[in-house]
């Protein structure tokens, strides 16, 4: 007689897909983040020291998902896994039920090896549904989830500008007006210069954000599929503002930005942002993921927010 488990449409494969396969899987996600993409794998090997597991998920033999679990190997065993914002489902997200018997596969794979526990930020709103999806999965929930805003890049320009906040178009105006020099540098050759003033910032600041190290690592690993694009704007020849983006697959992340005084009186980082949206939708990105936001930095969260968009929250961390 066959178990519950033999019946269960779906498999997940690990490690036998190259970079290519991945890359190209990646590609066709709807809304894709970048913390499951190779070149963020390859990033956090490189900066860490953590080792990725890459899983390809098949629902009757027909690959429809993947998912990366990181982890840092302690004492010779694998050590505990983190799954962040994934999985991801090729073309469409899967109906709630079918994502449940994944997830048993995954909490399956973890919880029978020792030394391989694993923590699961699923990339789901924070739903009563999607609650009671995880619990019946047999996960328990430790922490809140992830928030963030998401802005549909596939609407008109008109549109997305419309839905600013009155303050937040006024300030854009005011930059469009001060004759700045915007540079697309998509090579990065102005990376340095960017993390260093970010370095600076966060130890002034006191706030956490991404490191340089990891920073060098993402554009080092990057590839046309996920990597990363620095938006700079000038006056006079100087750099008084920048903002630096994160492509993977159909979707972008604000990865980090960064301005003087000088760029806050010109209102340089509304401009960025704004020819960050219009770039990448000529480019044919359809989502622009605005990073995180807390109110425990409530002036990055009314920045944000002020840009538009849907304001998005995960369902949390699990066990």
């Amino acid at each position: 007689m066959s178990s519950g488990a033999d019946l269960n449409p779906f498999r997940i494969v690990w490690n036998r897909h190259g970079r290519d396969q991945w890359d190209t899987m990646l590609a066709a996600c709807k809304r894709p983040s970048l913390t499951q993409t190779s070149t963020y794998a390859l990033a956090l090997n490189d900066v860490q020291g953590d080792k990725a597991a890459l899983g390809v998920i098949r629902f009757n033999k027909q690959p429809i998902g993947l998912v990366v679990a990181h982890g840092k190997p302690i004492l010779g065993t694998p050590g505990s896994q983190t799954i962040y914002r994934g999985p991801l489902w090729v073309h469409d997200e899967i109906p709630a039920q079918m994502q449940k018997l994944a997830f048993e596969l995954l909490r399956k794979r973890f919880r029978l090896r020792r030394g391989r526990p694993v923590t699961f930020h699923p990339e789901l709103e924070d739903t009563p549904e999607h609650r009671v999806q995880m619990l019946t999965a047999g996960f328990k929930r430790i922490v809140d989830g992830y928030r963030t805003i998401w802005l549909d890049l596939s609407r008109p320009l008109v549109e997305l500008r419309a839905e600013q906040k009155q303050n937040w178009r006024n300030a854009l105006v005011q930059g469009e007006r001060n004759s700045l020099t915007v540079i697309d540098d998509r090579d990065c050759t102005r990376l340095g210069w960017l993390t260093a003033q970010h370095a600076e910032h966060m130890n002034i600041g006191g706030y956490r954000g991404p490191s340089q190290g990891l920073i060098d690592a993402l554009h080092r690993r990057g590839n046309s599929t996920a990597g990363l694009r620095l938006l700079v704007a000038e006056q006079d020849g100087d750099p008084i503002a920048g903002v630096l983006l994160a492509h993977h697959g159909k979707a972008a992340t604000y990865l980090v930005g960064w301005t003087g005084d000088k760029g806050r009186e010109l209102r340089a980082t509304h401009l960025l942002l704004w020819q960050a949206i219009e770039l990448l939708k000529a480019d044919g990105y359809e989502w622009f993921d605005l990073g995180g936001v807390s109110a425990e930095a409530p002036g990055v969260e009314r920045f944000k927010l002020g840009l538009g968009g849907a304001e998005t929250w995960l369902v949390g961390g699990y066990v």
